[in-house]
């Protein structure tokens, strides 16, 4: 008899959970907010533990609902790379994507290895924060208590599994950004040249299971503090994104779709890897798929320092109800858009840095004139991300054959006026507003494992 499925998703910002039915239907979600540590030259990181703790309150908080709970599936923020010891516990806190702290190691390795041999086998350059490979790195030259004492360099999934089930494990839609996997081949094995050249011993990494692989029940004394049935079993989980890809239909060549909310992502959907310094790619929790992984890290967050720094006198409803949506349509509808448009300012739109430069990119903005006003302001960021986003497209396009429909999820879509931008900077494409989250992917994991089906066998009906 299937049970029902408990889906994970821990974000950047905030951990949130649901109980499925093996049919899908959501019965209950919980949600716990939480803040990452931004400090010290662009540093990124939060302590593990800050999950568990979420994740033990939204237990609490829908316990009546856990009774009937026969899987356990995450969906994780990748890397959130954290130093273990033998046991589990973490000796630092986890280093977010938004790091900017091993720059220098990033530098170091491309010269090592090469960056030619990087994009041939693990098709994505190190880079700070976005590689665990820098990250590792940088705990051997700056944190050498820690890595005398790690026993495990992992992930977010392998932190909250070996927590759960007492047992390692890591997938390859996390992994595969890292610089240390075999992305190319997306075979489940680590990349042992370049791991011999950065000096890391392979029993130091987690072992390699696909997202939809059954890790363990989960430990008795876990069941009992979670409130969660002890033969429950706990899957290896993956990446957020590609397990929003997932939700929304994202499994053909040239299918594509944007994520638009604290970071804006772009994926697209291809049959075969491709490699590029100027974007990541991820293997997909599909086999046989990947994803191009394009990230524009202060997508809603540039949006929220807009509004603290320029206008402080409204509150979110305001700024996102009213204010944004009359500034686009001012701009978009007036006939000599094109005019107005070559007197905005320029803008760069790296606020929270980059994930494709070695060092640390900074926003700025312009060709500021004394006639340049907070509205004009707010059309350059919102021009410039769009360009960002559409120069990416355009690139992958002249790889891949592109669909001209873009499913589009995410609270910065819903702003009105927001699309017509989409559509004049990031290009002339069908945008459909699609239901998808990462939750509804982790959750999907679980019914897959309770049917006994794996993903490309969804895959194949899908597409017969």
């Amino acid at each position: 008899m299937t049970r029902d499925i408990l889906a994970i998703d821990v974000g950047t910002s905030a951990l949130k959970l649901g109980v499925f039915s093996p049919d899908l239907d959501k019965r209950c979600e919980a949600r716990r907010d939480y803040d990452p540590h931004l400090y010290d030259q662009g540093k990124a990181d939060i302590e593990p533990d800050t999950w568990w703790l979420a994740l033990r309150e939204c237990c609490a908080e829908i316990r009546t609902d856990l009774a009937n709970v026969g899987v356990i599936s995450l969906s994780v923020t990748t890397p959130g790379l954290t130093a273990m010891a033998a046991d589990g516990t973490a000796l630092a806190p986890a280093i977010l994507f938004l790091d900017g702290r091993a720059h220098e190691q990033s530098a170091a390795i491309r010269r090592i290895v090469g960056e030619e041999r990087f994009l041939a086998e693990t098709c994505n350059l190190p880079v700070s924060g976005g590689s665990s490979l820098s990250s590792i790195l940088w705990f051997r030259d700056q944190r050498p208590d820690v890595w005398a004492q790690t026993a495990k360099f992992g992930h977010c999934n392998t932190y909250l599994v070996k927590r759960m089930t007492g047992r390692w494990a890591i997938d390859p839609s996390t992994v595969s950004i890292t610089g240390m996997y075999n992305t190319k081949r997306h075979d489940l094995t680590w990349n042992d040249g370049i791991l011999r050249q950065a000096g890391i011993a392979e029993d130091r990494l987690p072992p390699l299971l696909q997202s939809y692989d059954p890790v363990g029940p989960v430990l008795p004394a876990v069941a009992l503090e979670l409130g969660i049935p002890c033969d429950s079993i706990v899957l290896c989980g993956g990446n957020d994104a590609a397990l929003a890809a997932l939700s929304g239909g994202l499994t053909q060549p040239g299918d594509i779709n944007i994520s638009s909310g604290t970071c804006d992502i772009a994926n697209v959907c291809t049959d075969r890897p491709i490699a590029s310094p100027d974007f990541n790619v991820r293997c997909h929790v599909i086999p046989g798929r990947w994803l191009t992984f394009f990230v524009l890290n202060a997508g809603g967050e540039g949006f929220d320092w807009f509004r603290r720094v320029f206008c402080p006198e409204f509150d979110d409803e305001q700024f996102y109800g009213d204010y944004v949506p009359g500034v686009l349509e001012r701009f978009l509808d007036d006939p000599d858009s094109d005019l107005l448009e070559a007197e905005l300012p320029t803008y760069a739109p790296f606020l929270a840095g980059s994930r494709y430069a070695l060092e640390r990119a900074k926003g700025s903005f312009g060709a500021l004139t004394l006639e340049t006003t907070r509205d004009d302001l707010l059309m350059s960021v919102i021009r410039g991300n769009m360009q960002y986003l559409g120069d990416h497209l355009s690139e992958v396009g002249r790889l891949v054959a592109l669909s001209r429909r873009i499913g589009i999820s995410g609270g910065g879509a819903g702003i009105p006026g927001m699309l017509a931008a989409r559509r004049r900077w990031t290009g002339d494409f069908e945008y459909v507003f699609q239901h998808q989250s990462s939750m509804l992917g982790a959750a999907m994991l679980g019914q897959m494992y309770q049917a006994g089906e794996v993903p490309e066998q969804r895959l194949a009906s899908a597409t017969s």
